[in-house]
């Protein structure tokens, strides 16, 4: 790593003559200064001023320039901060002149990176990047304030080159999803597509809108019997509490999650919520006119009477849940905290990617979290798989895999195909998330189909008690795990092996059913 900061500071008044001569000086002392606390092996990788110079500006106003460069110890923009203080005391009680502000002129970083990009990349506040084989020259944009310096832009700027190349290694790897269980292979009584089924049967309809599908009653009381069967077989027995989350979430909760650091990038593909910029109905006469004359809708106009969005409707349904507990300290006893929630729709742009009924915008998700100790979150972990297994394997009588899947946030912490072979299948205890995958018989062999990813259950370690600051009474380290699944992905998966035809859906389900509603004949 290699840095080079030009900058000023801007005086409330001359230096005089002798002002050099005090600077020599002091640049000894701030020398000494900056060394303090840095390891004896990085002193020489620390900042140094290279050059500097003292310019009017006026006849009442200086400049004082500095040239900085430094290795990968203390760089300059953090030296900076340092200097400023040290600076303004000694203009002060020398000279009795202040710094009224800093002037950052350009600021050059050699970035180390593990190879160069195979599709070169632009930053915000970066005016160029060039790589070679192995560092990333970046040069930033002019004219930086000096507060994105206090809150550690320029940091997350040098963090951000390096993850995205890495992220780029990841994505090209196949070993982030590993296969470690599968079941034993059970009898499919068809191979004909689960969407086109149910779709014969009158049980679901697409809406006018992509991805989105209304449910009949007969596969919503399906949806009702695999409620109650999770219930019966996963929650009640494991001591978990229903609640209701939010289903719009403002950008703060999504900062927090992290989420919007993924945002489009193959991740996070939210829906954006805007409200009107009033509720007055003079303001919104003209819409209402135009309706009413054309009978259609100017999507345009309505644009220009909405807010920036606020946030979005509900991606991944655990966040909201978060604002719950927030800044709090929470008593020991009070762990561990097993909530979950399927009170209604979340949404995802599925851009390209939506297959029948498996993939929609909007799904119905249950979520389940829990919050405890380390041991706790292991527990349950490995408790909730072995439900998850009986629901699926057993009751619902699928056939089925589970894969270990390495999060973006733990493969760029070093992860590896390695770590993922020692979740067996006796014990589910460490950072990471585990799938449960269902055979779709309708789409090829078992050995080249495409397996339905139905059910996951994590464990995110402190991802989010951190994120939200959720403290313990004695100060424990607090854990936290999620799991979530689909109603649409479970129909789907049970409707691609068992058909539409009660007859061949196993007595352990049909118990939860009085029986199937039909809906209307459409003739």
């Amino acid at each position: 790593m290699k840095y080079n900061l030009k900058f000023s500071f801007k005086l409330r008044g001359k230096l005089p003559a002798d002002a050099p001569e005090k600077i020599k000086e002091w640049l000894a002392e701030l020398k000494q200064m900056l060394e303090k606390g840095i390891q004896e092996n990085d002193i020489k990788e620390i900042s140094v001023v290279k050059k500097w110079k003292i310019i009017p500006v006026s006849k009442k106003e200086d400049e004082f320039v500095l040239n900085v460069t430094s290795g990968r110890a203390l760089p300059p923009h953090q030296a900076l901060l340092r200097m400023r203080k040290f600076f303004s005391g000694k203009f002060g009680k020398e000279f009795r002149v202040g710094i009224s502000s800093v002037d950052i002129k350009s600021y050059k970083i050699d970035v180390d990176i593990p190879k160069k990009p195979e599709k070169e990349f632009t930053l915000p506040f970066v005016s160029s990047i060039k790589f070679d084989e192995n560092i990333a020259k970046v040069t930033l944009a002019k004219d930086i304030p000096i507060d994105f310096i206090e809150k550690g832009a320029i940091d997350r700027i040098v963090k951000l080159v390096k993850n995205k190349i890495v992220e780029e290694v990841i994505r090209g790897k196949d070993e982030h999803h590993l296969v470690i269980w599968s079941s034993v292979q059970k009898k499919a009584f068809t191979k004909e597509n689960p969407t086109d089924l149910m779709i014969k049967e009158g049980w679901i309809q697409r809406t006018n809108y992509r991805n989105q599908w209304i449910l009949g009653p007969a596969i919503t009381t399906f949806t009702e019997a695999l409620k109650k069967i999770i219930e019966d077989n996963l929650y009640k027995p494991l001591r978990f509490k229903n609640m209701i989350f939010p289903k719009v979430v403002p950008w703060d909760v999504w900062k927090k999650s992290g989420h919007l650091s993924g945002i489009y990038q193959g991740g996070f593909e939210p829906y954006f919520v805007c409200t009107p910029k009033t509720a007055d109905p003079t303001y919104w006469e003209d819409i209402a006119d135009y309706y009413r004359i054309t009978l259609d809708v100017e999507p345009e106009k309505i644009m220009e009477k909405l807010r920036p969005p606020i946030g979005g409707l509900s991606f991944a349904q655990c966040p909201p849940f978060w604002s719950y507990i927030q800044g709090k300290t929470i008593s020991d006893d009070s762990f561990p905290i097993f909530v979950y929630d399927w009170s209604g729709p979340t949404y995802r742009y599925e851009s390209g990617a939506a297959h029948g009924f498996e993939r929609v915008d909007e799904l119905h998700r249950i979520e389940t979290l829990y919050i405890g100790f380390p041991d706790q979150i292991k527990k349950v972990a490995q408790d909730l798989r072995i439900g998850f297994r009986k629901i699926i394997g057993d009751i619902l009588d699928l056939e089925y895999r589970e894969a270990w899947v390495t999060p973006w946030w733990t493969a760029q912490e070093g992860s590896t195909e390695e770590d993922s072979q020692q979740i067996e299948i006796k014990n589910f205890d460490q950072i990471g998330t585990l799938d449960m995958e269902i055979y779709m018989p309708y789409r090829g062999s078992r050995e080249t189909s495409y397996w339905l990813e139905t059910q996951n259950v994590s464990i995110l370690g402190t991802k989010y008690t951190k994120s939200f600051t959720v403290k313990s009474q004695t100060g424990k380290e607090l854990w936290s795990g999620c799991g979530g699944g689909s109603f649409e992905r479970f129909i789907s998966g049970f409707i691609a092996q068992k058909g539409t035809d009660p007859k061949n859906w196993p007595e352990k389900v049909l118990k939860y059913i009085d029986e199937i509603p039909s809906g209307p004949t459409f003739l």
